[in-house]
């Protein structure tokens, strides 16, 4: 096992340890380890045995595959690839006047011929996307102009998010859609218009694909219906 590997492994468990609000002692006696191996399990210094990441896994209430979820960095063409062929994209969406960052990983799940999708939800920077509110995980489908991403929390399974997409016929780096789900404060059910990415948008690139036009807010005046069509 590579160290980019190992560090990388250490560090997932790190982050949900985190979000968990667990200490490395409350981790260690839950999986019945010392501290100091946490630590270095952590850390990457040493190779965890499978047992043991899965008992790490179920402590934690998320899966061995987010924990494993590594990939080495390969170049496409950006500019002709599908968006749906990309191993990474980048996901606006704006709740009042602030603008929020998401970072989504797709990872090729062969066993089942489906495409994993791992989406870590408002990340403060996107060099560190691990640095996020909370993460879902669940499946990609796409089928001709239809790109749909159905997710569920990894932390708290009741809640899910669906985020549905129509894809032009022309290749293209962004394309816009609606996440819906469950609102973070209310908990009421609630859509946002998103913006999917390939690359990285500048804030200028955000405010702009982000902005809903009349004829979005007419519809939905006039039809209860909240479509978005650029």
């Amino acid at each position: 096992m590579s160290s980019e590997l190992l560090k990388y492994v250490g560090s997932q468990i790190k982050m949900f340890r985190k979000i968990k609000k667990l200490t490395i002692d409350d981790l260690a006696k839950m999986i019945g380890k010392s501290k100091s191996t946490v630590s270095k399990y952590e850390s990457g210094e040493i190779a965890i045995d499978i047992a043991t990441l899965y008992d790490i896994a179920s402590a934690l209430n998320t899966s061995m595959v987010i924990l494993t979820d590594y990939q080495e960095n390969k170049k496409i063409d950006i500019e002709q690839s599908r968006i749906w062929q990309a191993d990474q994209l980048y996901m606006y969406h704006q709740s009042g006047e602030i603008t929020y960052s998401s970072f989504m990983r797709l990872r090729k799940d062969e066993a089942n011929n489906k495409t994993i999708a791992t989406l870590y939800y408002k990340v403060d920077n996107l060099d560190n996307f691990q640095d996020c509110d909370c993460i879902y995980q669940g499946y990609m489908s796409h089928h001709e102009n239809i790109l749909n991403f159905n997710l569920q929390n990894c932390m708290y399974n009741s809640e899910s998010v669906l985020i549905n997409f129509f894809v032009p016929i022309r290749k293209t780096v962004t394309i816009s859609g609606l996440i819906s789900g469950l609102e973070d404060i209310t908990l009421r059910p609630s859509s946002h218009k998103v913006v999917l990415s390939k690359t990285p948008l500048s804030d200028d690139e955000q405010k702009e694909l982000l902005k809903l036009s009349k004829d979005v807010i007419k519809r939905l005046r006039d039809e209860h219906v909240f479509r978005v069509d650029d």
